[in-house]
């Protein structure tokens, strides 16, 4: 495994892609780049993908980004200094998370390492922090030797989008070697440094460097990609080891498919819904449609802002997620009036007769168990059953009929499920409820969603028209009960 961090906040707004594949990042507080508003939102995507929140100080020199040095009084310097801890700080308690970490940006950051001066300054400024923020500074620097006579925690910190120095400096930005970008340099790169605690310099000596963590800078040219790859690379399984995720695979242009074990089970059903919760609650930006079935999730996607590799990968990590904080939804089983008279029951002689049952033994049967819903559709409002009795299992008609009559209760294959309006349809049909089942005027047109259960009552054809006037004149209520 690998600890990946990325300077984040600065203008680039690549922050949602490149969340759920680092460990930590670090916030421009308000000195080099930031604001209010990008802290608001980076901090909250920060909490939503569980990544480790750092302040990211700098010289107050947004012009130049904070990457030339400056000479400030004592007391301004520390003044500065505090002030962007203090505004990340206040922002961080308004979401209810907590920063871990401190780390200095730009000429800032190359200052301290070098300098003992302005490593005494920066430490002095951020005292009040010691015992309760880590430090990232690279290895074997000057700020490295003081923090630690200070008693600070550090946290070694190497870059694996640059270049270095013989004496550990980073490459100037100024030179073209400075920066690296090509993918299979940074892997090597950071396998040395990782592996061997050596890094490869530009004058090819291999001079020893620890990390805990290592940098990516969101304004790199292809930053996602590198990410992308450093945490596929080093985080992959070993061969053998059993994977977590589902299956995904490109669903036309702009679709992908989640699939999960090929079976109509609570079980499954239940992996496919906490998922889709997990989805809908992170709003997803590039997400644009999300559609729930038996098995599977499919989402519709904004390919003018994401690719399909990286949808997955963003996909595979918010699996991994922590949900504990993710309420499961109330899941009801609603009591659904059927008829099972032989004028609705259209196909219960030739269900008795295939399946060598009395048509008394098919009533019995189709009302004994609870049907949990696992999908909604292909009639907006039909809601496909499962837990049907194998006794009860029936092929769908050949051919199907041009018209079926709402509230048609029906049975395909291992299926059971209701018409919520007239369709053709090629269900075996047992009988027929007066419930309506999708109402475009009301606020959730479906009584029921996917999870929750249904119990079939049988009643007379008296019972049937009984029920099917009260909700004429809207003086019927479904009864349910909550199942958990």
């Amino acid at each position: 495994m690998i600890h990946i961090n990325c300077d984040v906040g600065e203008g680039v707004d690549n922050e949602e892609i490149l969340m759920p594949y680092i460990n930590a990042c670090n916030i421009a507080c308000g000195g080099h780049a930031g604001d209010q508003e990008t802290m608001h939102e980076v901090v909250a995507l920060a909490k939503k993908y569980q990544v480790d929140i750092g302040a990211h100080p700098s010289y107050p020199d947004r012009e130049n980004f904070g990457r030339i040095s400056v000479d400030m009084a004592e007391a301004e310097f520390i003044k500065a200094i505090q002030k962007q801890i203090i505004n990340l700080e206040e922002i961080v308690a308004l979401h209810d998370a907590k920063i871990t970490h401190i780390k200095p940006h730009g000429a800032l950051y190359n200052d301290v390492a070098k300098s003992e001066e302005k490593a005494q300054l920066f430490l002095k400024a951020i005292s009040e922090y010691k015992d309760k923020y880590k430090l990232y500074i690279p290895y074997n620097s000057v700020i490295e030797k003081l923090a630690l006579k200070q008693n600070f925690e550090i946290y070694y910190e190497a870059f694996a989008d640059r270049n270095y120095n013989d004496n550990l400096t980073l490459v100037s930005r100024k030179k073209n070697n400075a920066i690296l970008t090509k993918i299979g340099e940074i892997v090597q790169h950071v396998s040395c440094i990782k592996n061997e605690e050596k890094v490869q310099t530009i004058s090819n000596k291999k001079v020893t460097l620890k990390s805990n963590t290592f940098c990516v800078h969101s304004d790199t040219l292809n930053a996602i990609e590198i990410v992308q790859k450093i945490y596929t690379h080093f985080n992959t399984k070993k061969k053998g080891a059993r994977t977590t995720f589902p299956n995904y695979k490109p669903y036309g242009n702009s679709g992908v498919l989640v699939t999960w074990e090929s079976e109509m089970t609570s079980s499954v059903l239940n992996k496919v819904l906490e998922f889709k919760k997990k989805i809908i609650k992170f709003d997803i930006k590039v997400i644009v449609e999300l559609i729930q079935s038996n098995n599977s999730l499919l989402m519709i996607y904004d390919e003018l802002n994401v690719n399909f590799r990286t949808l997955q990968h963003l996909l595979e990590r918010l699996f991994l997620l922590e949900s504990d904080k993710i309420q499961t939804e109330t899941r009801y089983c609603w009591e659904v009036p059927v008829c099972y008279d032989i004028n609705f029951g259209i196909d219960l002689d030739e269900i008795a007769q295939k399946n060598k049952l009395s048509i008394n033994e098919i009533i019995q049967l189709h009302t004994s168990p609870k049907y949990q819903i696992f999908s909604i559709g292909f009639l907006p409002g039909f809601l496909y059953l499962g837990g049907l009795d194998k006794r009860l299992h029936i092929d769908r008609k050949s051919t199907p009929r041009l018209e079926v009559k709402k509230g048609a209760v029906g049975i395909g294959g291992m299926q059971t499920g209701i018409y919520p309006k007239s369709s053709p349809g090629g269900w075996q049909i047992l009988g027929n409820s007066p419930i309506s089942f999708f109402d475009v005027n009301k606020q959730n047109p479906c009584f029921a969603k996917a999870g929750d259960f249904i119990k079939f009552v049988s009643i007379s054809i008296t019972e049937y028209y009984q029920i099917s006037e009260a909700i004429l004149n809207k003086n019927y209520e479904l009864k349910s009960s909550v199942e958990w």
